[in-house]
Parts: C-alpha cells; sequence; structure tokens
C-alpha cells in the first residue's frame, strides 16, 4: 500500500522541479456518499484522486441510508404531479433545524437540490422514481428507486463508476491520523495502514475529508452530549469523529457540536433487546403510513412531526419505546426493505388479534379512527396508506422501536464550497470538508432526506473547486 510512490513523479520534494503539467492527487478521504462524489466529480475532469477508506469496505454510512434523498422540481415530482418549491423545502429545512445553523449554507442545499438529483438520475444511473412523505415535510419530495435500499443502490453504482476511472487509487484499512498545514495551506496527508501499522505521508495541496460524524464514540458524546452517551446507536462502529478532530488540530472551527440527532425508531430485536447497536427503522415506514403505539396500545404522537418532537414523544413513554405498526398496503408499497426487517427478526408478521388479544376491540377502533382521511387529533394530515377494512383478522406487521443516537450535526465549519474555514473565518487553503463531518447546514436537527443530499451538493462543489484550480 505504497500510495507516496505510485505517486513520486507527481509529489517531488523540490517544488522548483515540478513541472507545470504535473499536479499532485487529491486526496478524499472516506468512502461513503460525500466522498465518492467529491472524487468523481474531479475523476470526469481528469485530475487525479487517492481515495482512502479506514473500513474493510467502501461505503461507510451512506450504504444503510433507508428512506431516500430529498429534491425539489425533479422529474419525477412532476411526474407524480407534486408541486414543491425553494421557499417550502427551506422553511421545513430550517424549522427542523429550530432556525439554528448556516443560512447560506442552508440555502445552497436547498437550491442545489434538483441538480443533485437529475447528476444521480442522468450521471449515476440511478433512477429515484419513487417519492415519499418523511416527518417534518410539507411536501412529497425524498426520493428513492422502487425496490432497493437508496443507500446501497447510490454507493453501489457511484462506486462502480468511480472505479472505472483512469486516475484513480483506492485504498480500504487507511486510517486518517494527520493533516500536515504549512502557513494556512494544505501540504500533506497522513495516514495510518491499519493492517501493517505502517505510517506514511502523501504530499497534495488538495484534500477533502469526508470521514462521517462521531455518533458510536462514547469519548466524543461524552465530551459534548454527556447526556446521549448511554443511548443505542444506529452508527457503525467506525464512526468515531476522527476527521472532526485532526480538523480542529490543523486549525478548523468546530459548530455545533453540542447537537446530536436522536432518531426515534431504532429497532428493538428480540433476541438481543439491550444491544447497544441497532437498525434503524427507516422514517419512510411512518411516512407511507406507519403508525406508533404506546405499551396500553395507545397513540400518541404525530408520527410525521420532526425527529426530535417523536423521540421526545416515545422516551416519554412506558419503557421508551413503541410499537410501529403497518398495513398490508404499506406492506406492499416497501416490501424489498420489510422483507429484509422480517428476515432480521425486526418486523413481525401477525394478525390484529393474534398480537393484541383482549384489547383487539380497543385497537380496531383506533385503526378506524386514524383511517378516516381527516386531520386527526395529533395534527396529522397525510397518510399515503392508512388501513382499510379492519377486523380481527386483518394482517399486520409490527415492530418494536426505541429512540437511538443517529445523526451529528455538528463538525468543522466550510463555505458553500466546502472548504474548511479557520477560526478567524479565513479559508484554510486546499482543505475541504463534506458530509457529516462538517457543521452549520442542519442546525440543531437535520430533516429527514437531507444526508445524502448534503453529501452529494457539498461533496460536488468541493470537487469542482479544487478541479478549477487545476485548470490554472
Amino acid at each position: 500500500m505504497s500510495i507516496n510512490h505510485h505517486f513520486s513523479k507527481l509529489t517531488k520534494e523540490d517544488p522548483s522541479e515540478e513541472s507545470t503539467d504535473m499536479k499532485p492527487p487529491v486526496v478524499v478521504v472516506g468512502s461513503g456518499l460525500a466522498g465518492l462524489s467529491s472524487a468523481y466529480t474531479l475523476l470526469l475532469r481528469n485530475v487525479p484522486v487517492v481515495l482512502l477508506e479506514k473500513g474493510e469496505k467502501f461505503g461507510g454510512n451512506s450504504m444503510k441510508a433507508s428512506s431516500g434523498i430529498n429534491g425539489m422540481h425533479t422529474e419525477t415530482q412532476k411526474l407524480k404531479g407534486i408541486e414543491d418549491s425553494f421557499e417550502v423545502f427551506y422553511n421545513d429545512t430550517i424549522n427542523s433545524a429550530k432556525h439554528v445553523g448556516d443560512k447560506d449554507l442552508q440555502r445552497v442545499l436547498v437550491n442545489d437540490s434538483t441538480k443533485a438529483i437529475d447528476w444521480l438520475k442522468t450521471s449515476i444511473g440511478v433512477p429515484l422514481n419513487v417519492v415519499n412523505r418523511l416527518g417534518g415535510h410539507s411536501q412529497t419530495r425524498t426520493h428513492r428507486s422502487e425496490g432497493v435500499p437508496p443507500g446501497f443502490e447510490i454507493i453501489s453504482k457511484l462506486l462502480a463508476k468511480v472505479k472505472e476511472q483512469p486516475g484513480v487509487e483506492l485504498h480500504n484499512g487507511a486510517k486518517l491520523t494527520g493533516l500536515d498545514i504549512v502557513d494556512n495551506k494544505v501540504k500533506g496527508v497522513k495516514y495510518l495502514n491499519v493492517t501493517s501499522g505502517e505510517e506514511s505521508t502523501i504530499k497534495t495541496s488538495n484534500v477533502v475529508i469526508a470521514t462521517g460524524g462521531f455518533g458510536y464514540s462514547k469519548e466524543l458524546l461524552s465530551k459534548y452530549t454527556p447526556h446521549y452517551v448511554d443511548f443505542p446507536t444506529t452508527n457503525d462502529k467506525n464512526t468515531q469523529g476522527e476527521g472532526q478532530v485532526i480538523l480542529e488540530n490543523a486549525g478548523g472551527e468546530l459548530i455545533d457540536m453540542e447537537y446530536v440527532q436522536i432518531h426515534p425508531t431504532g429497532f428493538i430485536k428480540k433476541d438481543d433487546p439491550q444491544s447497544n447497536w441497532k437498525f434503524l427503522a427507516a422514517e419512510s415506514l411512518r411516512g407511507i403510513g406507519g403508525i406508533l403505539l404506546n405499551a396500553k396500545f395507545d397513540r400518541f404522537v404525530n408520527e410525521l412531526d420532526t425527529r426530535d418532537a417523536v423521540s421526545k414523544a416515545i422516551l416519554a413513554q412506558e419503557g421508551k419505546k413503541a410499537y410501529l405498526v403497518l398495513s398490508d398496503d404499506m406492506y406492499k408499497d416497501f416490501k424489498f426493505q420489510i422483507d429484509f426487517y422480517k428476515k432480521m427478526n425486526l418486523i413481525e408478521e401477525t394478525t390484529l388479534s393474534e398480537k393484541f388479544g383482549d384489547d383487539s376491540a380497543k385497537v380496531i377502533e383506533l385503526l378506524r379512527e386514524y383511517s378516516n382521511g381527516s386531520e386527526d387529533q395529533f395534527g396529522r394530515k397525510f397518510k399515503q396508506h392508512v388501513f382499510p377494512d379492519v377486523s380481527p383478522d386483518t394482517t399486520l406487521y409490527i415492530g418494536e422501536v426505541t429512540p437511538v443516537v443517529h445523526f451529528t450535526m455538528g463538525g468543522v465549519k466550510i463555505d458553500i464550497n466546502g472548504e474548511v474555514l479557520n477560526k478567524d473565518g479565513v479559508p484554510i487553503e486546499g482543505l475541504y470538508a463534506a458530509g457529516e463531518v462538517s457543521g452549520g447546514v442542519h442546525g440543531k436537527n437535520r430533516l429527514g432526506g437531507n444526508s445524502l443530499l448534503e453529501c452529494v451538493v457539498f461533496g460536488t462543489r468541493a470537487g469542482e473547486q479544487i478541479a478549477e484550480k487545476y485548470k490554472l
């Protein structure tokens, strides 16, 4: 894994010997959607890339995204007669964020969403021909393809595109350990081969850090949000926040680190209920019509409120958990994902009477009331599917859920092109960040579907800006 040797002709010790047409590769750290978006943008513009991934596999947490990616004014929306606007999407984003965050970044996120969806469809080959509505949204705008989990599809196809390009080197088992910054300019990247223990440096003048959040790090959670340290998490063990720490050590300013998103629905696995790691119960399950019941089989919240509000409501229930209840129509709409949950023993297919026994009559009345089509007592208006003709023999799909640490809104401060800002608000020349490692985009609470969008928008923007410098 000797990257320095391979690129030695591009990284000469003496700058005076360097040819004007021989520039060092851009180093992209992290192979989730943000990193791959940057890498592919650069490669298409004939900029050489070294992609470093700490884990054994490429794809990061993006690979597990299960609901989709937001976009407005898209072809899919138009075909389905859905009218959306910048103002409505932007207001949903900042309302979810509790009016905290960098408004310039939030405007760019929303404004570039049409371009992001089109890029995935036309350049990467992801159909994104289905749209759902998630919690906190005033319109239906969360895109996925039919019959396949969105994170897996997007990462698989984008990674294949990256691998096809000349001028790329991909290395897993390569852990970022430091950055060489001189006079506020990037000079190199330090990394560790986690298998051999060998430490190396890649000389470069441009780096994109896309290492994700810190939702698995007990150390950082204890430092910034100690009240969440004992919560279970949906994050992979590699989500340790090294990027944030290293960027701060390099002179970057960390912001919003105290804002950690608790997702309301992590599955409680029957055979391992105390596990600290939980499968995420996709927000789309509630978006397609799923409801939440407490231990007494009562509804207690608008299931499509923002994530923080639904989490707070579940935490107030007995056992800090709830039943997620789905109808057969909902199952058919999200069959590919629910079949996986059933296989993993996270959702059971049952009848109403088998599940609720003596309380069946109470639940039947509740489901009929929910299905009457009008706005209910909790303020829920959007119901893509309901529970038609409910009876004791009605088939239901039910899982137990509890709130989990899911996303960390804080990270390094960036400008609208992803360039990292130092503590004086000045860009560190050649240093970029995209995705969950950056802060300011989501404020106090991220809107569902905006994570994948953030990765594409700021990942491609960073790649485009670096590529422009390579033309000079």
